[in-house]
């Protein structure tokens, strides 16, 4: 390579690296800067909120009222909620996945900890950890606490607990919450909530539309892409935390509304956990219970900050990014009580690890959750074919594991045999790429002849191709099959809670960057993988027949950088994958380097 080519190469590099290190600490100081107005905001919601703490609101109605108007509000704290008539007290339920820990505030589950799923430092991962809404609490506007005071008794042998309370109204109102006894996929993390409105006055009561709250989700890590917290409901996009950000084209949101008629679940979810409210419409209860789906959904961000972050045995890493939690709630239909009668509404509860295996027992499509053909950005239009790659391979991924028992040979052995299906394709594309050599010193002669006159030489170069019977994109097939096998390894890789804590050699967590260490000052860390996969790309890109303009083969060296760039701080399952997929190219590349140039001739002119 000349020298020119070496500066489009290293140039290009460096900009990429300073551009990074300007972005980051760009970042930093906007997070920073909103952290500082959210808490200004939080102090004015605070203090107004202790004004109106003494005033009763009408019974079973929240306290405090939305600030604006869905959608068009900045992300503010919430105010905070009318103190209740009675002292918080909770109460934890355990089964063998999970311990929930069940409030009187909201009369929900404030938290619950996954015990077969590890945190950080050695801690159980928790859910709905960072928001302050329990999960299934029932209010009549979302994001708010409702001041009713409940009181609760408890069954634990039989894994139940009951709530009750009324409103000034005569509103009464009874959860029984049924934590799971089994670990059978399709009932284990699933905990049934019965809900009873008992009209205990002399007069009709009305009852608005409803919400059901889905507790919050935040990130797992400090450096989870931020763009995988968010809100799902059947039929819409995955609605990311960026989702609420404001930006050149596009306003800033503080809430995300949305209706439909028959809405079945609800969800909430982070990288690898979620929380899924889904109403029943079917029941085995003596009670007939109501058959109401939702009709209504809600979600908004909130900012966790370092304090917070650190006080719940989180790794801030020396970052000062903004880290976001996502609240949401699913609306469900009012209705009208006549003096003594009861509107009964079972909901399933399900707050567990994002399996695909689990979820697709799940009878409602929560499966969807996993949002695998929700593929954004200029490759939206891949998102089916996306979809189908990443629910083929985790498929494939699971089924391996069972048999190896590790998740990385696993990957190797899924990459062998797509490589091993597609050997027949990359011997012919190698074939192609032997006959475009042959006929480069043709090209190059064509090339000096007419380059004053890049149409005429364009023209002769295409007569070229026609003659000797030469196809210049039959190298290319090959690649363009593995595109979209590609995204979707990129895309289930980023969302299998299956590859969590799975180690590999040097390897701790293949769902994370393998990170060996930072370099000092700069906090930038070194990623072995991604590094060994470039140098893999580069030597088979060495190895390749040279084929085409030499101009375009350096400008194809920069190739391997953006694929570092890519997957840097991307699950190093991914660069695993990429590396063996390499490696293999190169030892089939070798297989045929030897073979001697075929022997072109011009095909027969068409009478």
């Amino acid at each position: 390579m000349d020298r020119k080519g070496i500066i489009g190469i290293v140039i290009p590099a460096i900009v990429l690296l300073v551009w990074w290190q300007y972005n980051t600490r760009e970042m930093n100081k906007l997070a920073a800067t909103r952290a500082a107005q959210q808490a200004e905001q939080a102090k004015a919601a605070e203090a107004e909120a202790k004004k109106t703490a003494a005033t009763n609101a009408p019974a079973g109605t929240p306290a405090g009222t939305p600030a604006g108007t869905p959608g068009e509000t900045k992300p503010a704290a919430p105010a905070a909620p009318a103190a209740p008539a009675v002292p918080e007290k909770t109460e934890t339920l355990d089964t063998d996945s999970v311990a929930y820990t069940f409030t009187t505030r909201g009369a929900g589950i404030a938290k619950a900890l996954l015990k077969k799923h590890e945190a950080e430092h050695g801690t159980r991962m928790t859910l709905n950890e960072f928001g302050d809404m329990p999960i299934g609490s029932v209010t009549d506007l979302p994001g708010q606490i409702s001041n009713v005071a409940f009181h609760y008794a408890t069954d634990l042998p039989a894994g139940v607990i009951t709530f009750e309370g009324s409103d000034e109204r005569g509103l009464h109102l009874t959860k029984k919450f049924n934590v799971p006894k089994s670990t059978n996929l399709n009932k284990d993390y699933i905990v049934t909530m019965r809900l009873v409105f008992d009209n205990r006055s002399k007069q009709p009561i009305t009852v608005p539309a409803y919400y059901v709250n889905t507790g919050s989700a935040a990130p797992v890590h400090q450096k989870d892409r931020i763009d995988y917290t968010g809100f799902k409901w059947p039929g819409a996009k995955f609605v990311d935390v960026t989702w609420f950000s404001g930006g050149m084209f596009k306003k800033e949101h503080g809430t995300y509304t949305a209706t439909h008629e028959g809405i079945p679940w609800a969800a909430v979810a982070d990288q690898y956990f979620t929380t899924i409210v889904t109403p029943q419409v079917d029941s085995e209860n003596k009670d007939t219970p109501s058959k109401e789906r939702g009709n209504s959904v809600w979600a908004t961000r909130f900012q966790i900050s370092d304090d917070v972050w650190k006080a719940t045995s989180h790794d801030a890493d020396g970052s000062s990014s903004a880290r976001y939690g996502i609240e949401g709630a699913l609306g469900m239909p009012g209705f009208t009580l006549a003096p003594g009668q009861m509107q009964v509404q079972i909901f399933h509860i399900y707050t567990g690890p994002r399996e695909y295996g689990r979820l697709k027992t799940m009878p409602d499509g929560q499966v969807e959750v996993l949002a695998f053909s929700d593929f954004g950005g200029i490759f939206s239009f891949l998102g089916p074919f996306v979809g189908f790659f990443s629910k083929v391979l985790l498929y494939s991924l699971n089924s391996l594991h069972a048999w190896v028992g590790s998740y990385a040979i696993a990957i190797i052995i899924i990459t062998l045999l797509i490589k091993a299906i597609l050997w027949p394709m990359q011997n012919k594309a190698t074939k192609a790429a032997k006959r475009m050599q042959a006929l480069s010193p043709k090209m190059t002669e064509v090339r000096e002849k007419f380059q004053d006159d890049p149409q005429k030489m364009n023209a002769e170069v295409m007569k070229l191709y026609k003659e000797y019977g030469v196809n210049p994109l039959a190298g290319c097939w090959p690649a363009f099959i593995q595109m979209p096998i590609f995204f979707g390894f990129y895309n289930m890789l980023g969302k299998a809670v299956e590859l969590r804590n799975a180690k590999f050699l040097w390897v701790q967590d293949l769902s994370q960057p393998d990170t060996v260490f930072h370099l000092p000052g700069l906090d930038f860390p070194v990623n072995i993988l991604p590094i060994f996969m470039a140098a893999t790309m580069v030597w088979q890109m060495k190895a390749s027949p040279k084929t085409g303009d030499p101009q375009q083969q350096k400008i194809m060296m920069i190739m391997p950088l953006i694929f570092v760039l890519f997957c840097y701080n991307y699950a190093s399952a991914l660069a695993l994958y990429l590396t063996v997929n390499n490696l293999v190219s190169v030892v089939q590349l070798y297989a045929t380097r030897n073979q001697a140039l075929p022997t072109l001739q011009k095909l027969p002119k068409k009478k």
